[in-house]
């Protein structure tokens, strides 16, 4: 596989040679992403956790002179940071999710989508463990914390259409999860929309899940893709595929039940308790190894669409936004080559774009 690589690298330079331009090698790679801070120091879950734990992809860079950087960002905020970091250069790579994408996409924050996410995250519906609500509709009129803006907004927002609601139909207080969580806990709010923290809440005794997305469509499901900007996929696209196929290369690592145990291991250190996250994936309708496939190309557009219209009405954006430019899905086609992996997804066969 290395050979391998090494030769589709080496095409990519090449075109990049031909086109009469020298492409010398960045001084670092710096790829941002929401990760926890333990002892001063961020540690990262995920797949980000798995690249930075194999090390394949620091020997590539460190092979041609290049660090890695890994940047931690908050869960509060991120968003305008990956914009700000795309639009000054001053970061190259992150994983942003995909209603902030299309926010971004319209606003004309430039960057191109390398690797998509898998078939995503669960979100869920907490109440205060004391709460008589039996479901959504008696919540109306409530006080619902929701983080606006963010990708858990549109899939519940799905679920609110099939129930005949809207957002309006409640009382939303801007809230990030944690805020939100701590604020169930307390009884500020009926209501809160949550990641896996929901779980901990349980835990704890001070609130209840009423709905997860595991019980919706799977196209409800928040996903978050790794995204790379303009200027660093133009000027080192051989860069850019060590990027990609490290990170196609974690996903496929995950997806095999014989590392379950061990992702697991890995992602609590990154704060969230093991017995939470093994909860989260629990009773899924997704199966575990197809949780990790890339989304392919019609996919991710249909998605993005439907992304962009529920931007477009709830005045998120003020024109349309068409990932279909942003699409740069031709190195995550070249990772699978590489790491002979174009049959391991059968969904992906012939559904990616072949050129980068």
């Amino acid at each position: 596989m290395k050979n391998i690589c090494r030769n589709s690298l080496a095409a990519l330079a090449a075109l990049w040679l031909g086109q009469g331009v020298a492409a010398p090698a960045p001084e670092s790679v710096k790829i941002a992403i929401v990760a926890f801070t333990q002892g001063g120091k961020p540690v990262f879950g995920g797949i980000a956790g798995r690249v930075i734990e194999e090390g394949w992809l620091q020997q590539q860079l460190s092979e041609r002179g290049v660090k890695l950087d890994w940047i931690a960002l908050p869960h509060a905020g991120a968003g305008p940071q990956i914009n700000e970091g795309f639009s000054n250069n001053s970061i190259d790579f992150a994983v942003r999710g995909d209603l902030p994408s299309v926010i971004a996409g319209a606003g004309g924050v430039p960057g191109k989508l390398i690797v998509p996410g898998g078939n995503g995250n669960n979100i869920y519906l907490v109440v205060p463990a004391h709460s008589t609500a039996k479901n959504i509709a008696d919540l109306k009129g409530k006080r619902l914390a929701l983080h606006r803006g963010r990708p858990w907004e549109f899939a519940f927002s799905n679920f609110l259409g099939s129930q005949g609601l809207r957002l309006d139909d409640f009382k939303i207080a801007n809230l990030n999860p944690q805020v939100g969580a701590a604020a169930v806990a307390a009884g500020k709010v009926d209501a809160a929309v949550l990641l896996n923290e929901a779980y901990a809440l349980e835990d704890k005794g001070v609130g209840r899940i009423l709905w997860s997305s595991k019980q919706g469509a799977n196209d409800w499901r928040l996903i978050s893709d790794l995204w790379g900007t303009d200027r660093f996929i133009a000027q080192h696209p051989d860069i850019t595929q060590l990027l990609a196929t490290a990170w196609v290369k974690a996903a496929w690592w995950i997806s095999q039940e014989q590392n379950q145990d061990a992702y697991y291991q890995l992602s609590s250190r990154a704060g969230t308790a093991e017995s939470v996250l093994r909860r989260d994936d629990q009773d899924d309708p997704v199966a575990w190894k197809e949780r990790w496939a890339p989304k392919n190309d019609q996919q991710l557009k249909a998605h993005y669409q439907a992304l962009s219209a529920y931007a477009l009405a709830n005045r998120l954006i003020r024109a349309p936004y068409d990932i279909s430019q942003a699409l740069a899905t031709g190195y995550t086609h070249q990772a699978l080559i590489d790491l002979a992996l174009t049959d391991y997804w059968p969904a992906l066969r012939g559904q990616l774009t072949t050129t980068p």
